[in-house]
């Protein structure tokens, strides 16, 4: 049977029916997941469909409110992962100073570049990097990349960046020989010699390497963090062979004969894959440091705490030689984004 109507509205509208209840007679309570499904869908279909300007002024809202700070950070990771790269480009210059702090956009170029694929993050590392955006976007979207993303995406991103350096080139060149064919078809009579100006123009190979920016500080960065690769060597030799565990001496010896080669070759070779690889030898070294403690390994203790050498000297160097190859790794990535933006110059 239907159910029984409950007494009409005082203005003669139809009757409503009761709300459901549940067998003692009180209404059912509406289960917190579907609000919380329906929050979530209201989100992704206001920051993939709603123009960016909404999409800021909604992340600005959120934040204002007590308990909106959460759902703010949701907003903006969803729309640095979700919209285009072109849009995130325009996201991040909205987010930006003056109007905005810097916070926001930071966190925005972050999302975007830890969790898109490798082809959208060297297409946006390459728009970033480049007029009219602010050199913070670039030199943040770098810095995300070179410390987030594996190695192997590393070597994809490096890859990627120098195709869009030569394409670049490729424009730029077929410009300027569009430009001076039209020219010459219009002076025939033009002397074959190139003007004073283009000549001054154009600077010489050498030139052009002396002028690139952060080379002469990167190779002297890479000599100093290979020297230090070689000091932590020195500095987890084992001194003492007698006392020392079955495993213990092998494992120190080789310790060290690894940060030692890991240094040599980083002070003489400028490959980004020899960066990345001290980098892994020296912060993997430094992370047992961290660990040494809470492990009840004598071999770990032989390798980590050698004897004769003052015991923070071991776990110091280690760091250290981490951080430096580190910066190497970023400089050398963002070495290769300054060159992707330098127009070659025009050639008569």
């Amino acid at each position: 049977m239907p159910p029984e109507p409950t007494a009409p509205d005082v203005g003669g509208g139809p009757a409503r029916h009761a709300a459901p209840e549940a067998d003692d007679g009180r209404p059912k309570p509406v289960a917190p997941d579907a609000d919380d499904e329906a929050v979530q869908e209201l989100i992704r279909v206001a920051v993939v469909s709603r123009p960016l300007d909404d999409v800021v002024d909604l992340v600005t809202l959120l934040e204002q409110s007590p308990d909106g700070v959460t759902t703010a950070a949701s907003v903006l990771r969803l729309a640095a992962v979700a919209r285009s790269v072109d849009d995130v480009t325009r996201l991040v210059e909205l987010l930006g100073p003056p109007k905005h702090s810097a916070e926001h956009m930071d966190e925005a170029i972050r999302h975007a570049v830890e969790e898109r694929p490798i082809p959208e993050v060297s297409r946006l590392v390459h728009l970033l990097s480049r007029p009219p955006h602010d050199p913070h976007s670039g030199a943040e979207a770098v810095q995300a990349a070179g410390t987030a993303r594996s190695v192997e995406d590393l070597m994809q991103l490096i890859g990627r960046l120098r195709e869009h350096k030569d394409i670049d080139i490729d424009s730029a060149g077929a410009g300027v020989t569009g430009t001076q064919a039209a020219f010459e078809a219009e002076t025939p009579q033009a002397p074959s010699a190139p003007p004073a100006e283009a000549a001054h123009a154009a600077p010489a190979p050498a030139d052009a390497v002396a002028q690139a920016p952060g080379g002469t500080p990167l190779v002297w960065l890479r000599r100093a963090a290979g020297v230090l690769l070689l000091l932590c060597a020195a500095a987890h030799f084992p001194l003492n062979w007698s006392d020392a565990p079955s495993l213990g001496l092998p494992a120190a010896l080789g310790v060290s004969i690894v940060c030692a080669l890991a240094g040599v070759t980083l002070f003489l070779s400028a490959s980004p894959v020899v960066a990345v690889v001290s980098t892994l030898v020296a912060g993997a070294l430094a992370v047992g440091h961290l660990v040494d403690d809470r492990v009840d390994s004598t071999t770990l203790a032989y390798v980590l705490r050698p004897d004769g050498v003052t015991a923070p000297i071991p776990a110091l160097s280690a760091v250290v030689a981490a951080l430096a190859s580190l910066l190497v790794v970023a400089f050398t990535v963002a070495g290769l984004r300054a060159a992707a933006n330098r127009e070659p110059a025009p050639r008569g």
